[in-house]
């Protein structure tokens, strides 16, 4: 038995990716054909702290897919592990700057997931909410093993500390059903402090 990348089709080969929204791509609810994106035009926020949480969403979403399709077997969790990884820390990067003042927000174009947090907060006490104490120290955690996106996109672990300078032993586990909590947790947090995002879920203060 042969698979279909041995024979691409000519489709496969030589139609272009993107293509221009028409009227044949107009569809009843997400589940019918077409299947596909849309990505640009209306489908994108012009405020950029809106656009921040709706990729944060998207991101999300992804996450928990993948989590899903590892649980359910229809891939194997070392096969997948930095995927997951990155996609749930690029949401939660994305929740932080989403949650910035859009004053502060072009400022803080970082992706250190302590420094942001951090950032969040103090915003965030200025006008008139607290951040749970446990919401920073997770992404202290994150920040420890991935402190600049890097590692779980490319590999580039480096030379781990924790917190406190001492090094992160070289090898450790991520519980996967624990993650899925915990990231859930975190993403209710975050969310729950945004009103942005929750405004354009279409809830309403």
């Amino acid at each position: 038995m042969t698979s279909d990348a041995a024979f691409p089709t000519n489709d496969a080969m030589t139609r272009p990716l993107l293509e221009p929204l028409s009227d044949d791509h107009e569809r009843p609810d997400e589940w019918s054909a077409p299947l596909g994106f849309v990505i640009g035009g209306m489908a994108t926020y012009a405020d950029q702290s809106k656009r921040d949480g709706h990729l944060a969403e998207q991101y999300f979403a992804a996450a928990e897919a993948l989590v899903d399709a590892i649980v359910d077997q229809h891939v194997a969790d070392y096969q997948v592990a930095n995927a997951a990884l990155f996609l749930y820390r690029h949401c939660l990067e994305l929740l932080l700057k989403a949650g910035l003042p859009p004053q502060v927000r072009p400022k803080k174009d970082i992706h250190h997931l302590g420094n942001l947090a951090k950032s969040y907060a103090h915003h965030q006490q200025l006008a008139g909410y607290t951040l749970p104490g446990w919401v920073i120290r997770r992404c202290e955690e994150l920040a420890s093993i991935d402190p600049s996106s890097e590692a779980f996109r490319y590999g580039e672990y480096g030379d781990r500390k924790g917190k406190d300078g001492a090094p992160i032993v070289d090898e450790i586990h991520v519980d996967l059903i624990h993650l899925k909590a915990a990231m859930k947790a975190l993403n209710a947090a975050l969310v729950d402090q945004n009103w942005l995002i929750r405004m354009a879920r279409g809830e309403r203060p």
